[in-house]
């Protein structure tokens, strides 16, 4: 039988109660040992029988073991960077974690750390960098380049050969078009459309999308 990876979880928000089923479907591969959070309201409590351990930098403390983020959701999307240089653990210690419902084209490659949600679909020549949330029903089209700490929303489409940066927050059902480049922290909002390329740290909305101000 093949030895299971040990695996701690970082973060005890609602991004842990949509990925824990993804860590079930793939229990053969890996098993959940720990979840890390500094919210203390978690102290001495267990999530389907796993220990809650306060304070997440000690994480780094748990030795033979390997690490996911469950953190994704829009408030934030920008912590997981921050959390990761804290830790100062190895990304490589952080494996790709993929329900068995994804469909992957041939020559996509991967980083680190990134997880993909169900019945997402990543075709040919794409790439995923690392810390990346892609959630339910995703499509990524071919040679996409999607930048780390990315969170991609459910049934949000990226069309062939867009360029994405790091830290992009994109909503649900959101459609961003082709042959386009997207800036580094930019969001997009919610069922837009992109059909022009985005600035660094600006807001967009809409269908045709446009920026806007939070």
């Amino acid at each position: 039988m093949k030895k299971r990876d040990k695996i701690i979880i970082i973060g005890a928000g609602r991004s842990l109660e949509e990925i824990f089923p993804i860590l079930k479907s793939l229990k053969n591969n890996f098993i959940v040992k720990a979840i890390y959070d500094d919210n203390k309201k978690y102290y001495n409590q267990k999530y389907f029988g796993i220990p809650y351990k306060i304070g997440i930098e000690n994480a780094r403390s748990e030795k033979n073991s390997k690490f996911i983020f469950a953190i994704g959701s829009y408030n934030n999307k920008n912590v997981r960077s921050k959390i990761f240089k804290k830790l100062d653990i190895n990304k490589e210690l952080f494996p790709n974690i993929i329900d068995p419902s994804v469909k992957i084209g041939n020559k996509t490659k991967f980083g680190y750390g990134n997880i993909l949600y169900p019945n997402s679909i990543i075709c040919s020549n794409s790439r995923i960098q690392n810390f990346c949330h892609l959630t339910y029903s995703v499509i990524i089209a071919h040679d996409v380049v999607i930048g780390s700490y990315t969170t991609i929303g459910s049934r949000s489409t990226v069309l062939n050969n867009t360029k994405i940066k790091d830290h992009v927050f994109i909503g649900a059902h959101v459609l961003v078009g082709e042959n386009l480049n997207i800036g580094s922290k930019a969001s997009l909002l919610l069922g837009s459309s992109i059909i022009r390329d985005c600035e660094p740290k600006k807001f967009y909305f809409g269908n045709p999308a446009n920026e806007v101000n939070i």
